[in-house]
């Protein structure tokens, strides 16, 4: 053999050898998405690390805005109390059935010592609410919640996903 034909053999036996590999290449590619698109794909969550992850988010947000409902609820409470008692006492009083008609000013002052109390009680309960432990109650509450919708609507549900819109692969969820 000369030096052309040793040439020309190692180019035949490169694009032979090239072709061979592209031609195994896309075979096991089209078998790969084969296996996806029968089998489908499974994804894992952790339930317990998104559950905390939110219950941290809640107490932070909770922490922050209770305080200024409480505060704006206070600043309320003028206003409610003072609806909430228009023509609730009459200047008309009846003792052993002798009706005694009460003075304008001291209907007046009673009505005004009556919405001072509400609104001094009031307010004191407001101001008992201990803010922190009640976001810390809603934080748990809102982590009981994300592990149970977790499990209960997203553990052992299937859906189909579309690999560059055409390919249809199954994708089965497990929550721990």
């Amino acid at each position: 053999m000369g030096p052309m034909n040793a040439r020309r053999l190692e180019s035949r036996s490169f694009l032979l050898g090239a072709g061979s590999a592209l031609v195994l290449f896309v075979l096991l590619l089209v078998f790969a998405a084969a296996m996806l698109t029968s089998r489908g794909v499974s994804i894992q969550l952790d339930s317990e690390d998104l559950a905390l992850l939110i219950r941290e988010q809640v107490e932070s947000q909770a922490k922050a805005a209770l305080p200024r409902m409480i505060a704006g609820a206070k600043a309320e409470i003028p206003r409610i109390v003072q609806e909430q008692m228009q023509d609730q006492l009459s200047d008309r009083m009846e003792i052993a059935g002798f009706v005694f008609t009460m003075p304008a000013e001291l209907l007046h002052q009673l009505e005004r010592n009556l919405q001072k109390n509400v609104e001094n009680a009031t307010g004191r309960i407001l101001d008992g609410i201990d803010t922190e432990t009640l976001a810390a109650q809603f934080a748990q509450d809102a982590y009981r919640m994300v592990r149970q919708t977790l499990q209960e609507e997203l553990h052992g549900q299937k859906f189909m996903v579309f690999l560059f819109d055409r390919i249809p692969v199954p994708v089965h969820v497990i929550v721990h």
